[in-house]
């Protein structure tokens, strides 16, 4: 069984295992690379002939805003709160609106 690689965009797509060529196999407009280095998964790159994992991402880290950054949103949201409730119809049932 040799293990193959179908390259979609730059990238494993999925990898398959076959003993007859799956560009035999399957529609001839997908690629199909033998793979021939070891723990090649999908996600991976091919590029110029060979594969290569990819390069890891490192997450950005997100700053913990302050106490006072907080306190600071707190207020402006209760004072839009204030703004709207004020704002705001009262609303009244009717009698319809009760069933009577």
């Amino acid at each position: 069984m040799n293990t193959y690689a179908r390259i979609q965009n730059g990238s494993v797509a999925e990898l398959f295992e076959s003993a007859a060529d799956p560009s035999t196999l399957f529609n001839p407009t997908l690629v199909w690379e033998p793979v021939t280095t070891c723990g090649v998964a999908v996600g991976w790159v091919f590029c110029n002939g060979s594969f290569s994992a990819p390069t890891p991402v490192t997450p950005t880290p997100v700053a913990t805003p302050s106490l006072t950054q907080l306190q600071a949103e707190l207020a402006s949201i209760q004072a839009q709160i204030t703004a709207l409730s004020s704002a705001a119809p009262a609303t009244t049932s009717s009698p319809s609106a009760n069933g009577g």
